[in-house]
């Protein structure tokens, strides 16, 4: 009896246990076991928001929200792969991409602008509506540039004649306006730049007569030396006089006649130069080419022939 009893306890024991871990693992099995699902649930549910996404869409452009619709129709389009509905609604944002194209091209602030935007564009409707908006903007452009940077191109070269017409009355009225406003300046450097940049107008000589005018008058308005008077050589003359001038400077030697005519000369370093003028009285002016040397201004009773020497004094 004891024998049993010694052995018998332990074994119960061990039984007991093995019953009690079963049940643990039966029971730990049984907590981390997957709730079961019903794919065809799941799918309906997939569907449903499909056409959710897909009705929004509709409803933000109804209602001119395009960007928000874009937004919806992309997820439909790159996670909705296998339904129907992604055909409808790549179609749909063709369609969108087509009006934002459209309003950017009427929204565009210049011809470039709308070259861009159409650059690999194919529907013929967006690419006219362009070319008409292009059109429009030639018709009422006031940029020379603009205008020949689009001749410079190679989009919409059907407006070439309209272009180049609106060309030239841009520059004509560009001509007009910088004439008046050199009539309005009464500065030698405005006129100069008038005949650089349009340098065959009619009124050529004139203007060009006008800034020796100019030209004195500027001098005599600043700082400036007593020009040496020139020397008397033969008999008196009414009618013409000359002069021979002789540059002593190893400069160039510029000088302006104002007076019953008006002249400019200018005359190399130490070379001699005769001018003939109307005898008369004249304001005179000379200058060189050299920013440290003043310049010098005087008149002078010309009636006859005179000789002038020009040399620059250390003193």
């Amino acid at each position: 009896m004891s024998i049993t009893s010694k052995y018998l306890a332990p074994m119960r024991l061990l039984y007991i246990s093995l019953i009690c871990l079963v049940c643990f693992f039966t029971s730990c099995k049984n907590e981390n076991k997957l709730p079961d699902f019903d794919i065809e649930e799941l799918n309906k549910r997939e569907y449903d928001s499909v056409k959710k996404l897909l009705s929004l869409s509709k409803i933000f452009i109804e209602n001119k929200q395009y960007e928000n619709s874009l937004v919806n129709l992309d997820k439909i389009i790159n996670n909705y792969g296998t339904y129907e509905e992604v055909i409808e609604a790549q179609k749909l944002k063709d369609e969108v991409l087509i009006i934002l194209l459209i309003k950017k091209i009427e929204e565009a602030k210049n011809i470039q602008m709308i070259v861009v935007l159409v650059e690999k564009v194919i529907d013929p409707e967006v690419l006219m509506l362009a070319s008409d908006r292009v059109k429009d903007m030639l018709l009422n452009s006031k940029s020379i540039e603009e205008i020949e940077e689009y001749l410079n191109g190679t989009k919409f070269k059907e407006h070439e004649g309209l272009a180049r017409r609106r060309l030239n009355q841009l520059k004509e009225d560009n001509k007009e306006e910088a004439y008046k406003n050199a009539v309005a300046s009464s500065s030698s450097r405005i006129w100069k730049k008038f005949l650089e940049d349009y340098p065959d107008h009619p009124e050529k000589s004139n203007i060009e007569t006008l800034i020796i005018e100019l030209e004195v008058n500027e001098i005599f308005g600043g700082e400036y030396g007593d020009i040496p008077s020139s020397q008397f050589l033969g008999e008196r003359n009414n009618v013409e006089s000359s002069i021979s001038i002789e540059n002593d400077t190893r400069y160039t030697l510029t000088l302006r006649y104002s007076g019953p005519d008006i002249k400019k000369i200018n005359i190399p370093p130490g070379e001699t130069q005769k001018v003939n003028l109307k005898s008369g009285e004249y304001r005179v002016t000379a200058s060189v080419n050299a920013s440290n040397v003043r310049n010098f201004a005087g008149t002078e009773s010309l009636y006859g022939e005179y000789s002038s020497a020009y040399y620059i004094s250390s003193n």
